[in-house]
């Protein structure tokens, strides 16, 4: 939030519009910060049953990490926040290739420019969701996005839009989907990434090694659970 603040802080309008000015910004600051928080809660409904008949998305396990921004923006900059919105997502997955981390931001990026290119007075609002490997991980990326084009006079031509970008990280629990599953859910931002065929084919082959190797080890690790369950128990006691 602290960058919109700057933002309204480095204004310097009439003496006769800093009021109307300030009230527009502070209606506006508080709108995002209330979509920002609403969009914390709708990620974690969306995760919890995420994998269920009314929500047949990709299952989670846990939540790893979690980014909330809500920014200012004047019209020539529409560029900026496809990029930084792109720099995010590059620093929140790591461990991954880049250009398939290019084909996410890259498709976030279309939907953010679509969302403003809209009409003065127009709001908007998009959500998408992920499949990225992360190192030696299959997770989940959750992103949703709110704008608002600001109207007040003295202001539309310093500010031109408020938005607010949430995105929540979560493990991807492998033993609830099958590798069909995940490599078609996978697949979706691997065709948007800047990739020759082989090595879309080759990111394929590392998605199946990596989702065999989770599936394998969680096999052993519910094995040594249950032995270790079993070693807790006493000794019956016999009596005749």
């Amino acid at each position: 939030m602290a960058t919109l603040r700057k933002a309204i802080k480095s204004f310097d309008p009439a003496p006769d519009k800093k009021k109307e000015m300030e009230l527009a910004l502070n209606l506006a600051f508080e709108l995002a910060q209330a979509k920002s928080e609403q969009f914390k809660d709708d990620i974690a409904e969306l995760l919890r049953t995420a994998g269920t008949p009314e929500n047949p998305t990709i299952p989670v396990t846990n939540t790893i990490a979690s980014h909330y921004d809500t920014r200012a923006y004047v019209n020539e900059n529409v560029d900026v926040i496809i990029k930084e919105t792109q720099a995010a997502i590059g620093k929140f997955i790591s461990g991954g290739s880049q250009n398939i981390l290019d084909g996410v931001g890259a498709l976030l990026g279309t939907g953010i420019n679509t969302l403003l290119g809209s009409g003065m007075g127009a709001q908007g609002q998009r959500e998408d969701y992920f499949i990225a490997l992360e190192g030696f991980a299959i997770v989940r990326l959750d992103v949703k996005s709110w704008f608002r084009k600001v109207e007040a006079k003295g202001i539309t031509q310093q500010i031109e839009s408020i938005m607010a970008f949430t995105a929540v990280k979560s493990s991807v629990d492998v033993n609830k989907i099958s590798l069909n599953t995940f490599l078609q859910a996978y697949n979706y931002q691997l065709q948007k990434s800047k990739i020759s065929e082989l090595e879309l084919l080759e990111a394929i082959k590392k998605a199946k090694e990596v989702y065999d190797l989770l599936k394998s080890s969680n096999r052993a690790d519910k094995a040594n659970v249950e032995q270790v369950e079993l070693s807790l128990y006493p000794a019956a006691n016999i009596i005749y």
